[in-house]
């Protein structure tokens, strides 16, 4: 640099700035090693094919998957004779009974949830509101049309 320039201060502060390197300058990392749910991560390490894992998941969610098995084997079990008698047996009808609960009371928290919000959509003053609140009255209404009558 001439002696007559002076020195650009924001150049000089960058320079140095970058200079001190405090993080990578370039920075190579895969961000999708593996997947996760819940508290359940699946990479390499624990499949030998996440990605398999990852495109079953996606059709068929693991709580799905189990409870298809608990039923099937629920089923089995009640074929038994000496079912009543087998710690394991009891174990596992304990946990279907347990599992059905957590079920049933989501159900009723969604027909809960399902109220208010057609509740709100009802007490709306816009239109847009009031005619999806009569729509989905009408889907309603059509979905217990369509019952069998053993259910209504």
């Amino acid at each position: 640099m001439p002696a007559s320039q002076k020195p650009d201060l924001i150049d000089t502060f960058f320079r140095s700035w970058t200079s001190m390197a405090l993080a990578p300058q370039k920075l190579m990392q895969s961000f999708n090693n593996g997947w996760s749910f819940a508290n359940l991560t699946i990479n390499g390490h624990n499949s030998s094919a996440p990605e398999t894992e990852q495109a079953i998941v996606a059709v068929e969610s693991y709580g799905r998957q189990i409870g298809k098995l608990l039923d099937a084997v629920e089923a089995l079990v009640q074929r038994q004779s000496d079912a009543g008698t087998h710690d394991a047996f009891t174990e596992l009808a304990k946990l279907k009974r347990r599992i059905d609960q957590v079920k049933h009371d989501m159900a009723v928290s969604r027909i809960d949830q399902l109220r208010g919000d057609l509740d709100l959509l009802r007490q709306s003053e816009a239109e847009d509101d009031k005619a999806k609140y009569e729509a989905c009255l009408a889907a309603l209404r059509q979905l217990l049309a369509d019952l069998p009558a053993s259910v209504r």
